[in-house]
């Protein structure tokens, strides 16, 4: 990170978002619990190869070392398998169409995988 806190390559920009995902997916877990629903498994899928091995080893690259240590929890997280991360194809990742312009037949896509209808004027 740089000295105003930001991120200073893509991997490590990803990481923190995914580090932040993380967080509110363990709470989401544990608010389902207290309600009474039970879930073997719960992942969070990720679009980025490079981002899920800074999570499973930080010392996978050598920008790693500029990763303030309060993200590097979710190491501990995934060792204790209390989440895992899973990669998502671009070609699968239907949040597309909320994080970037996408040609029509993309989007429509996206649409696709998010369950949404598209309805053509």
């Amino acid at each position: 990170m740089t000295d105003s806190g930001e991120p200073e390559c893509f991997e490590e920009a990803k990481f923190i978002a995914i580090t932040e995902a993380c967080k509110e997916l363990l709470w989401l877990k544990k608010f389902l619990q207290e309600i009474g629903f039970r879930q073997d498994n719960y992942s969070l899928f990720v679009d980025s190869q490079s981002a899920i091995h800074l999570g499973k080893n930080p010392t996978f690259h050598s920008r790693s070392k500029h990763i303030d240590v309060r993200y590097h929890w979710i190491c501990d997280a995934l060792d204790a398998k209390l989440l895992e991360l899973e990669k998502v194809h671009t070609d699968d990742n239907g949040v597309d169409m909320m994080t970037k312009a996408l040609p029509r037949g993309n989007f429509e896509v996206c649409c696709e995988i998010a369950g949404l209808a598209v309805i053509s004027t």
